[in-house]
């Protein structure tokens, strides 16, 4: 049997008139339970071991994703301080080269903006 005799035979069988959108929500929905009641009838484990199973797997996730938050805290932390450890190099060796201490000349006397 091709695709469109099966097609044709199964319009003949379930006359179908699209009035509204219920005339298409109301199969799906039927559709749906009578799928999630076989799922369950068929289902290898009990729904209190699905849960339990469901619950596990999300703790860890979740402990995971704290093991991970603070990974990426202790990155941010050092990058932080390797960027002000730079920053005082460079502002040394600018001071040494310039000859001058923090007090008496800062880069907005340079650019005159005082």
């Amino acid at each position: 049997m091709k695709a469109t005799d099966l097609v044709n035979y199964m319009a003949d069988v379930f006359p179908y008139r699209r009035r509204s959108s219920l005339d298409w929500i109301v199969p799906v929905a039927v559709g749906l339970g009578i799928g999630v009641a076989f799922g369950v009838l068929v289902a290898p484990t009990s729904g209190d071991q699905a849960r339990r199973r469901l619950r596990d797997s999300a703790g860890r996730l979740r402990e995971r994703a704290g093991r991970m938050r603070t990974s990426a805290e202790r990155a941010a932390e050092k990058a932080k301080d390797r960027a002000l450890e730079a920053a005082h190099r460079a502002q040394d060796q600018i001071q040494e080269s310039t000859g001058t201490t923090i007090g008496e000349r800062s880069f907005a006397d340079d650019l005159g903006v005082r």
